[in-house]
């Protein structure tokens, strides 16, 4: 377990309701600080997952800092006596863009935070991360607050989205907003480990060391089954982010797509690499680099050194904000 202690901030939600948001800011105490890494982590996961690649972050000269999304994590700790269970957004039929409102009003803090002037920001997400920094580069009135971008372990077109999001939408009208959905989750979970031999557990897409994948599934924060409302949010991201609209308002920022040919999130690497083609086709500034034959999370893969190293150096050209 890494020893970083992170300063840690709660901030009132755009849900209402006193819901509140867990923040965290890991400061660099290099000799040069480069600029501030704001980390979106995955689904059913949290930030500090991510405290292994923070630390080689701010060895390089970065700020880091992140939330921990309504439903998971720190914030799922701090509100559940609020009856906001596990996999829970909050209810709202908008609820994929008020979390991006809640990423943007992060931002706002870390800013208040680390300051402007001179430092680059970055936003790097991970899986459902990466799907909600997609949605924010696909945002004009976010996109070029953020000097640059990665998108790590996403995922390509889903074209049963929309079924997705219709069974999600009348769960929720029939009173399974706050409730498991496991029928939403075989849809979306059934096949991920279909190319694998020999599988030992339902999460080996994970990572290829079992180690890893034991200790995802034996912590009580990860790998936990969403709600209704959960999967209404999820469906919602990302039938805006496979969206023309989407497209066709993508930020002039630099971006990155890092990712594994033995991800299913991905298809195999095939759905992102059709994603980076679009992007690059509307004029996009994209960067990529495939691990090879590495699964969904590539920051616990044996390859993760040349992660850290590919990513700082990302980092590294992108332009400071004049």
């Amino acid at each position: 377990m890494s020893d970083l202690k992170p300063e840690k901030i709660a901030f009132i939600s755009s849900i209402g309701g006193g819901v509140q948001i867990a923040g965290f800011f890991y400061p660099s105490h290099a000799a040069h600080i480069k600029g501030v890494i704001q980390i979106c982590h995955g689904m059913a996961e949290y930030l500090s997952r991510f405290e292994e690649m923070i630390e080689r972050f701010n060895e390089a000269g970065y700020h880091v800092c992140g939330m921990d999304m309504p439903g998971h994590g720190v914030t799922y700790e701090i509100n559940k006596d609020k009856g906001f269970p596990k996999g829970y957004f909050g209810g709202l039929k908008n609820g994929w863009q008020v979390l991006l409102t809640d990423v943007m009003g992060f931002h706002e803090y870390a800013v208040r935070r680390f300051g402007r002037e001179g430092l680059k920001y970055i936003l790097f997400g991970h899986s459902m991360g990466s799907f909600v920094v997609r949605g924010i580069f696909s945002t004009v009135r976010y996109n070029k607050q953020f000097d640059g971008y990665v998108f790590a372990s996403t995922s390509g077109k889903h074209s049963a989205v929309g079924i997705g999001r219709f069974l999600a939408g009348t769960s929720c009208f029939f009173g399974g907003r706050k409730r498991k959905n496991h029928i939403l989750e075989a849809l979306v979970f059934a096949n991920y480990n279909r190319r694998i031999k020999r599988p030992k557990t339902v999460c080996d897409w994970i990572a290829t060391n079992e180690e890893d994948v034991k200790n995802y599934m034996d912590d009580p924060l990860c790998g936990f089954t969403f709600t209704g409302d959960g999967y209404r949010t999820l469906f919602g991201l990302i039938s805006f982010i496979q969206s023309k609209t989407a497209y066709a308002q993508l930020s002039d920022r630099p971006c990155f797509f890092t990712y594994g040919m033995e991800d299913p999130v991905g298809q195999y690497g095939k759905g992102v690499e059709e994603v980076i083609s679009k992007m690059k086709a509307a004029g996009a500034d994209v960067k990529s680099k495939c691990y090879g034959p590495y699964r969904h999370e590539l920051h616990f893969e044996p390859i993760k050194e040349e992660l850290y190293s590919d990513l700082i150096e990302f980092f590294d050209s992108v332009d400071k904000p004049n």
